[in-house]
């Protein structure tokens, strides 16, 4: 699933292309995603003008200058470019100059009017140590689930995380309310600076190619890896995975530098 820097990666490449150009119209595919955009709102877009292309979390936000917005989410295997003979395309939006073509292999996607429940992404000023601690405190939860989720911290998914977590030196199936606030400060740093490293190789290619950026173009964060997919962490230690499920999947760790 495409994550903050994926997303950000290709906001940026949205944003200089569409910011100014009027939505003109718009053509489903068939089949289309699973839940179906709203039609009636795409409609209510017509002759609007893009005044900006921002972003939250794992969401794409299409700002019109009518003070309206348009939100895309790619899912589990979303990509937005610009080549309208692709297969799996679920949507074509059909602007001036411009159209931006939604494939999506597995349906997840989403076209929608107004964005859910998020919680802070690490990138924002106000994500902090304090804000980390106060969401760790008295759950149960390990500390990756409760870094992916999306209520509490926007934007992080199963790559990130894990990296974020080889980082800072603690277990993804730490309880969070076990981990002391130097620890949590550790996370809090950690988050900020792989995501940034991310963010400026345009994302995370691996291997199956199911992330390229709206030119076709892959990121390069994968050769940055320290444990994700990886058998042996930097430091020559084995990685391995955690013997239960955390957050849909079993996390790659290092038990040797992570406690």
């Amino acid at each position: 699933m495409p994550e903050l820097p994926e997303v950000e990666t290709v906001r940026r490449v949205l944003d200089e292309e569409i910011r100014g150009q009027t939505f003109l119209s718009y053509s489903l595919g068939s089949p289309t995603f699973y839940r179906s955009p709203d039609k009636n709102f795409l409609k209510s877009l017509k002759g609007f003008n893009v005044s900006r292309v921002l972003r939250h979390g794992k969401y794409l936000l299409l700002h019109f200058q009518e003070n309206c917005r348009l939100i895309l989410h790619l899912g589990m295997s979303g990509r937005i470019h610009f080549a309208e003979q692709s297969p799996q395309i679920r949507i074509k939006l059909h602007f001036s100059k411009t159209v931006v073509c939604f494939q999506d292999v597995r349906r997840f996607g989403r076209v929608m009017e107004s964005l859910p429940a998020l919680g802070l992404e690490p990138l924002s000023q106000d994500f902090s140590a304090d804000y980390l601690a106060s969401i760790f405190k008295n759950k149960k939860a390990p500390v990756k689930s409760v870094l992916m989720d999306q209520g509490l911290v926007a934007g992080l998914g199963n790559i990130y995380a894990t990296e974020i977590l080889y980082r800072a030196k603690i277990r993804p199936g730490r309880k969070s309310a076990r981990v002391s606030f130097r620890e949590v400060q550790r996370v809090a740093l950690s988050a900020k600076e792989v995501l940034r490293e991310a963010i400026s190789c345009g994302g995370t290619t691996l291997p199956d190619e199911s992330y390229l950026d709206p030119l076709g173009r892959a990121g390069r964060f994968q050769n940055q890896l320290k444990v994700y997919g990886k058998k042996m962490c930097p430091e020559g230690h084995p990685v391995l995975r955690t013997p239960r499920v955390i957050a849909g999947r079993r996390a790659y760790y290092c038990p040797s530098c992570q406690k």
